[in-house]
């Protein structure tokens, strides 16, 4: 039975941490892309942060994805903008369970 319990235990560990790993891809790619969007205003660059959009859509939670739409909504809000920011790396953060001390 105890071996039961512990092969069950490391499994569950290695499906947390793969699915830790594969949001934290997700986040940085977002971020690499929203910033090279940014920076450069190409239709490339707005195909890459599309892509990494659906990525975090996929493997993301809600607050993310919502914090996402909010960052697209704000486009010509500075003010919002600001906002929207804050809430991404606000719920990125608790995704990911890093404080923000």
């Amino acid at each position: 039975m105890t071996a039961v319990v512990q092969s069950w235990l490391s499994s569950r560990t290695k499906a947390l941490e793969r699915s830790f790993q594969e949001r934290k891809e997700a986040y940085i790619g977002l971020l690499e892309a929203y910033h090279r969007a940014a920076v450069n205003g190409t239709d490339e660059s707005a195909k890459s942060f599309a892509y990494w959009q659906m990525r975090c859509e996929i493997v993301g939670p809600q607050p993310v994805r919502d914090s996402i739409e909010e960052i697209i909504a704000s486009n010509t809000d500075r003010k919002g903008r600001s906002h929207a920011h804050e809430k991404l790396k606000s719920s990125i953060r608790k995704d990911l369970g890093i404080t923000s001390e």
